[in-house]
């Protein structure tokens, strides 16, 4: 039974080869989605985050075919993941990454981060997107027997193979006051705080090389601030992971911002007073 395609499938799994991060596949994973198209600043950022977190938890599990990379996971323990959320007895898939669409090599992928998960002892936990187009769709876990633990915004945090009496994963309770200029800050009329992950694209936030670009032509008016949800501090203090923050309001979400909305956003925020709350999109943080 089963389709040519099936079968087709079914001939490249048992062909592919599970490595991990090495010299023949570094590029194309030190290029992943999020980072411009080997930057190498935003590369070798990456690479070194990549190699210092795999000393400690960190897994790269990559599928190869001959010589060829044709995609990869990452995994870390929930307990240390640079993410909004929290849980036990996990590891946290950040993201399956894979060259071509419809050969099974995410299928395949997901079933090797899995064995591996059972042999620690841990079930797998993701933060999946409901829209199909998405980063990390909803429907591929659903598929594969991923059960939706919490839904917030477009956002699904999803688990499957939890141990038995392990609670299921949560988000964080996020926390955010717009700032208020300090007497260090006082010349500041607006200030940017950008949140990242360094699961993406290492210890550089491209999105606030982004806002501090377009803040330069307003000089010292506009403060931009960094928060590294590495850092376990930050994560507890704010309970975000990924976020732009403009004068209080939180940059709707969308793709990695670009320098002509990052202009308009610190324009507007100018020419008006901030607001006495943070206002929030319905997401929180971001996913890609």
């Amino acid at each position: 039974g089963g389709t040519e395609m099936d079968r087709l499938r079914a001939v490249l799994q048992s062909e592919l080869a599970w490595r991990g991060l090495e010299p023949s596949n570094l590029l194309a994973i030190c290029s992943c989605g999020h980072v411009k198209d080997h930057d190498p600043v935003l590369v070798e950022s990456r690479r070194r985050y990549l190699e210092a977190e795999m000393q400690a938890d960190l897994d790269i599990v990559v599928a190869h075919l001959a010589e060829k990379a044709l995609g990869w996971a990452q995994t870390v323990p929930i307990e240390t993941a640079a993410r909004d959320i929290e849980g036990e007895r996990a590891v946290f898939l950040h993201c399956v990454n894979v060259s071509e669409q419809g050969r099974g090599v995410g299928r395949a992928l997901l079933g090797e981060v899995l064995r591996r998960a059972e042999r620690q002892g841990r079930g797998v936990v993701v933060d999946a997107c409901a829209d199909v187009w998405g980063f990390m769709p909803e429907q591929f876990f659903s598929r594969l027997g991923f059960s939706v633990a919490q839904a917030r915004g477009r956002r699904r945090l999803m688990y499957t193979g939890l141990p038995a009496g392990a609670h299921p994963p949560r988000y964080l309770a996020p926390w955010y006051d717009p700032p208020h200029p300090t007497r260090e800050q006082d010349k500041a009329e607006v200030i940017v705080d950008v949140f990242f992950t360094p699961l993406c694209g290492g210890s550089i936030s491209e999105e606030a090389a982004v806002m501090r670009q377009a803040a330069e032509v307003h000089g010292d008016r506009v403060l931009v601030r960094e928060w590294n949800a590495g850092n376990p501090e930050v994560r507890r203090r704010f309970g975000i992971a990924r976020a732009v923050f403009v004068n209080g309001v939180m940059r709707p979400n969308g793709d990695t911002i670009r320098l002509e909305e990052a202009s308009g956003l610190i324009t507007d925020a100018l020419s008006k007073p901030a607001p006495s709350h943070a206002v929030w999109d319905d997401s929180i943080s971001r996913l890609f």
